[in-house]
């Protein structure tokens, strides 16, 4: 049998067939600015250590130092414990204000001193990243911190210093339990202290009572009496003391005196057993909130409190919210400093540094609250020095990550610290030698 042509693709009329398409791979989507994503999840991760670490020790360290103090106050007023709880948890927002921007600067130095300890930066910085790129997770960070800044400062922080100052207020003058003990000094309202030798079970009848009463003209009485019982009063939410065969004793501004004598006698009927509602908020330019502070920031007069105060105090808040980006920039090359030197002494140079800005704050503040300065220049001047020098700081670091802004300062902190422990060697060897005598 033949073969029979086969007829070409041009004599059949149809062009050659196109080969099949080779499946093509698509490179990884890159974020804007061309590097992944990875980064800076592993800078967040190296700054979650430290920064959960430091923000609970400062701020437990912060409220010990006032739970202590109220607690003094406790054992010498007799005031409840409760509100001493109360107290404590209302000043939450206030040191939380304090702890933070602390505890954010301090996160991101000792993160990236590690990271240079480490030779990790090295091993960034040869892959063409640069340190603005390394620090833009924290920078970012710090906005989202500036902007819950505000809702602290603007609004937790005034509700709880006025839920603070009611508590006090209610801890000072803690309304009576309608008891007193024997052989105790007991107050009992405005000026008046109560005391007996010996007092029935329920503290209310009462033997051998004394009395103390300082009246607001600067009269004093002094009442004794054989016995006492504490009965509320008809009218109800105060007490009176019922007396028995006793003197009283009046003595006049002038210094005269008089002695009364009686069978039966009432005393306290001024003696509440509740207190009075505290004052409403708002009375003290801290306890407004951040929209009343911007509603009369353009008050006139002097009604209380006076606008100038306002105004301070609304550029304060909303200033050192705008600082919690700012501390980022400083606290990256301060820690490229530190793997250069001591880490203490980088941290002791931030202190300084942080401090003085705090106080330049507080000085614009000050200044405005009694109207010898305009509040927006001096408060924002303040914050505008301090970005440009963070800004100025951050760029000289990019340009030249070996040889950091802050090299020459540390440097002569080391120089001074190593002067000193030579000038202490013969002090601490002599202590260690008398040390030795000394042991049996």
């Amino acid at each position: 049998m033949a073969d029979l042509p086969i007829p070409s693709p041009e004599a059949a009329g149809n062009s050659p067939a196109p080969p099949s398409p080779l499946p093509v791979r698509r490179a990884p989507p890159r974020r804007r600015g061309g590097r992944p994503a990875r980064l800076d999840r592993y800078m967040l991760a190296q700054l979650r250590a430290p920064l959960l670490a430091a923000l609970p020790v400062l701020l437990l360290a912060l409220l010990l130092e006032r739970l202590l103090r109220l607690l003094d106050i406790a054992a010498r007023t007799g005031g409840p414990l409760d509100l001493v709880v109360g107290m404590v948890v209302n000043l939450g927002p206030h040191y939380l204000g304090l702890a933070v921007p602390a505890a954010f600067f301090a996160s991101i130095y000792v993160a990236v001193s590690r990271l240079g300890e480490a030779h990790e930066l090295d091993a960034i910085w040869g892959t063409g990243l640069s340190l603005a790129r390394l620090a833009r997770p924290f920078v970012l960070l710090g906005l989202v911190l500036g902007l819950g800044g505000v809702g602290l400062y603007g609004y937790a922080q005034p509700y709880g210093r006025y839920a603070y100052r009611a508590l006090y207020d209610a801890f000072i003058h803690a309304p009576w339990n309608v008891t007193v003990p024997a052989g105790v000094f007991t107050p009992v309202g405005s000026g008046v202290t109560v005391t007996a030798d010996a007092a029935a079970p329920g503290g209310r009848v009462l033997q051998r009572v004394f009395v103390h009463q300082r009246h607001p003209d600067g009269t004093e009485t002094v009442t004794t009496a054989r016995r006492g019982q504490l009965e509320p009063t008809p009218e109800g939410g105060r007490i009176a003391l019922l007396l028995e065969d006793g003197e009283r004793l009046e003595t006049l501004p002038d210094g005269r005196g008089r002695l009364t004598r009686f069978t039966e006698a009432s005393a306290l009927r001024d003696a509440a057993l509740a207190l009075p509602p505290f004052r409403p908020r708002g009375d003290d330019e801290r306890e407004m909130l951040l929209d009343e502070l911007w509603a009369g920031r353009a008050a006139t007069g002097n009604a209380p409190p006076p606008a100038t105060r306002i105004r301070s105090e609304l550029h304060a808040r909303l200033a050192r919210a705008a600082s919690l980006p700012l501390l980022a920039l400083l606290a990256v090359p301060m820690g490229l400093a530190a793997q250069r030197s001591r880490r203490w002494h980088g941290a002791a140079l931030a202190a300084v540094i942080l401090v003085a800005y705090q106080h330049a704050l507080q000085l614009g503040e000050a200044l405005g609250d009694v109207g010898r300065v305009d509040p927006r220049p001096a408060i924002w001047g303040a914050w505008g020095i301090f970005a440009i020098f963070c800004l100025l700081v951050f760029r000289r670091a990019n340009q030249h990550p070996s040889e950091g802004p802050f090299d020459a300062a540390l440097e002569i902190l080391d120089r001074g610290a190593r002067s000193l422990g030579r000038a202490l060697t013969p002090w601490r060897r002599a202590a260690r030698r008398r040390r030795s005598l000394a042991a049996p």
